[in-house]
């Protein structure tokens, strides 16, 4: 749509008020003067274009009408004691340990809103909004815009602040000519020109946004984790005597079975018994401290009639209850390949 020429509807009167051409006397009898550049203006009141300010000088000066536009807006929301604002809606995501991930929407709707307090051009930090306004415990910034907008760079400063802050866009309803009724139609009583840069509850509507993201991920089918077979835990084979004696290495201590021959059973049982090793004969197997398997690894390699060999990883393993003992058994491979157990 082609953009109307603006014509200027609002001048300042001596009183420092913003006025509608409707409602101040024709020609220079008006006693006004352009809020932009403070020059004399006359109304023009005649029967062939719309009613308008202009320059006495004869001279418009750049930006007047969108000024006084401007002016005369903040003007209203000054004295309205509130306002309408558009819905407000926050989007958040939230992902779980399993790699599920929602996203939900908390909104609220259309609403009137009072102002405790109002006031225009206070500079904080930075920014000099158009209007600070506080509605209950937050403070809100209020931009009118006509010509100048809000970019990015002033929308992370905003941001920064954490002010909510609403944008007025006046300048893409088309017009003419405004008057006071138009005006207070947009800028007080209307939603639709209005958005949010930063929305008022802002962290109360993110938090409630994650809250219903959490349980949307959770509501998810469960993500089926990638199966990993069971492993054999580590062991070292030794020949000792010519019979295999294996060193099996728990996350609790050492076992260490061998296959039945009666020298050999006597040098492990008191290779075990140096280092604190118990023999458990549910399991045909000794039990020692963690801490003795380089001892014990090392005096098997003395007594070993071949290199060493090692094999398996690393895998926790059902545990069960060996109740003669009341101890914890974690179940092993015996060197047979049978599951045999040693105690915690």
């Amino acid at each position: 749509m082609e953009r109307l020429s603006l014509l200027q509807s609002f001048a300042m009167d001596k009183n420092g008020r913003i006025r509608s051409i409707d409602e101040v006397n024709r020609g220079l009898a008006c006693e006004c003067v352009c809020p932009c550049c403070e020059e004399p203006v006359l109304a023009r009141q005649g029967d062939v274009r719309e009613w308008h300010f202009a320059h006495a000088s004869g001279s418009e000066c750049d930006g007047g009408a969108e000024g006084a536009l401007h002016a005369a807006a903040k003007q209203l929301l000054l004295e309205s004691g509130g306002m309408a604002i558009p819905e407000r809606r926050v989007t958040a995501s939230a992902s779980l340990p399993d790699g599920r991930h929602a996203a939900a929407e908390a909104a609220r709707p259309e609403a009137w809103i009072d102002f405790a307090t109002i006031e225009a051009e206070r500079k904080i930090g930075e920014l000099r909004p158009d209007i600070i306004a506080t509605v209950g415990t937050e403070v809100i910034f209020i931009e009118v815009a006509v010509t100048h907008f809000i970019d990015r760079e002033k929308a992370t400063k905003i941001e920064s602040l954490g002010f909510p802050t609403l944008e007025i866009d006046i300048a893409k309803l088309h017009r003419e000519k405004w008057s006071w009724e138009e005006l207070f139609g947009v800028v007080v009583e209307g939603v639709t020109a209005k958005r949010w840069i930063s929305p008022m509850s802002g962290k109360a509507l993110h938090d409630e946004a994650h809250s219903a993201a959490i349980q949307a991920a959770f509501a998810l089918p469960a993500v089926p984790l990638p199966h990993t077979p069971p492993q054999k835990p580590p062991r070292t084979r030794f020949m000792v005597g010519g019979r295999i004696v294996d060193l099996i290495e728990l996350p609790f201590g050492i076992a260490l079975w061998n296959s039945f021959d009666p020298s050999v059973n006597a040098v492990t049982k008191s290779l075990m018994q140096r280092v604190g090793g118990r023999w458990q004969p549910r399991f045909k197997n000794w039990l020692a401290p963690i801490e003795a398997k380089d001892y014990v690894l090392s005096e098997l390699t003395k007594l070993s009639s071949a290199p060493p060999t090692r094999r398996g990883g690393s895998m926790p393993f059902p545990v069960e209850i060996d109740f003669s003992t009341n101890m914890t058994v974690a179940p092993v491979v015996a060197g047979d390949g049978r599951h045999q157990g040693v105690l915690r």
